[in-house]
């Protein structure tokens, strides 16, 4: 059995693993075998319609009987102001891009995030166990609201200040975001910049800094780093490039077998594919893109501008335009079913464990 932590007595969950959210990535099959196997399943819920994300709620819990997660943006990245001077360069540039993959016109930018309001609310009707939430702070009436039904909440932080500004919001389990990790950084209080903390200098920063729990993330693919986040003083670890290459996501094959081949030093943190800084797997779209970082929209205008691009590429079998998020772990990635990979981390958690013992 894994140490009896204080997650797991608030999580009410077997092991102290959490599945990362990854929007765009995770479905009800993932979330559920990873809460069957112990750990806590994890849907990324921003961008998906309120009704849609109801019925995504009700399908992991035909699935599972146990506990799961529900993540969704903080509200305030949901608007952005944008103007024809700033979009007109980005559309020319998208459109020889366009033109080669035969994508068709360059799509206007429309809003795929939230909102915020109704997607909660569909949340607190479902009753989900655990609410998460990146970019920053929710509102506080919202933590309380998920409070008042016996639900908990976790929130990603990137530097010491972040946390505890968290910790004073009513936040219950921090989640401490190193560099390494994959996707979007969490950053909100810093210039992300500032935020660009590796996670073991991160997390028992963190984990000295607040009275709450502490989760590691970023970098974390085995039972080593399982084994290494405990030694630091966090009390769960939430992994999501490991989860990159398992049967139950619905990412593109390409993708997949990007994250299979990737080596350590391919994954770079880029605005190109979203406006916010994000670590992915470098590519074509992000090699060219250099010359033309002040171009990018803000986020998530760059995200919707241009995702006919690389939703076409990856349907396309090309790895040149997709946006593709994996932290530096990457090269570390098993396609295993969610189930049989949780059970091999137990494992060689427990071996790992008993050989430090010995010693």
């Amino acid at each position: 059995m894994w140490p009896k932590t204080e997650l797991i007595d608030l999580l009410k969950i077997a092991h102290p693993i959490i599945q990362a959210p990854m929007a765009g990535a995770s479905t009800p099959e993932l979330v559920a075998a990873v809460s069957n196997a112990g750990g806590l399943g994890s849907y990324g819920g921003a961008a998906t319609a309120p009704a849609k994300l109801r019925s995504i709620i009700r399908q992991i819990r035909e699935l599972t009987d146990q506990p799961f997660g529900v993540n969704l943006f903080a509200p305030a990245v949901e608007a952005y102001q944008l103007t024809p001077e700033q979009q007109t360069p980005m559309s020319e540039l998208l459109t020889k891009w366009h033109n080669e993959l035969e994508a068709g016109p360059v799509p206007e930018p429309i809003p795929i995030l939230g909102p915020f309001l109704e997607q909660f609310t569909v949340l607190l009707e479902e009753k989900i166990p655990v609410f998460s939430f990146h970019f920053g702070p929710a509102p506080i009436e919202a933590i309380r609201e998920i409070h008042a039904i016996g639900s908990i909440v976790l929130a990603t932080a990137t530097t010491v200040r972040e946390a505890k500004a968290l910790v004073v919001g009513g936040v219950d389990v921090i989640i401490a975001q190193g560099f390494e990790a994959g996707g979007h950084r969490g950053t909100f209080a810093v210039p992300y910049e500032h935020g660009l903390i590796g996670t073991a200098a991160l997390v028992p920063q963190i984990a000295d800094a607040v009275s709450v729990p502490v989760v590691a993330a970023g970098g974390i693919m085995d039972a080593r780093g399982i084994v290494a986040a405990f030694a630091l003083g966090a009390s769960g670890v939430q992994m999501g490039t490991a989860f990159l290459a398992c049967p139950e996501n619905n990412i593109p094959e390409v993708y997949r077998q990007a994250v299979l081949k990737c080596k350590d030093e391919d994954t770079v943190i880029t605005e190109v594919f979203s406006g916010k800084p994000a670590r992915a797997i470098r590519n074509r779209f992000i090699r060219e893109m250099e010359n033309n970082s002040d171009k990018v929209l803000p986020f998530p205008a760059q995200m919707s501008i241009g995702r006919v691009l690389y939703q076409t590429s990856a349907q396309q079998s090309s790895p040149d335009f997709a946006s593709m998020w994996a932290g530096q772990g990457a090269a570390l990635t098993e396609a295993l079913p969610a189930g049989e990979l949780i059970e091999k981390m137990i494992q060689e958690f427990l071996a790992v464990t008993a050989s430090l013992q010995l010693k």
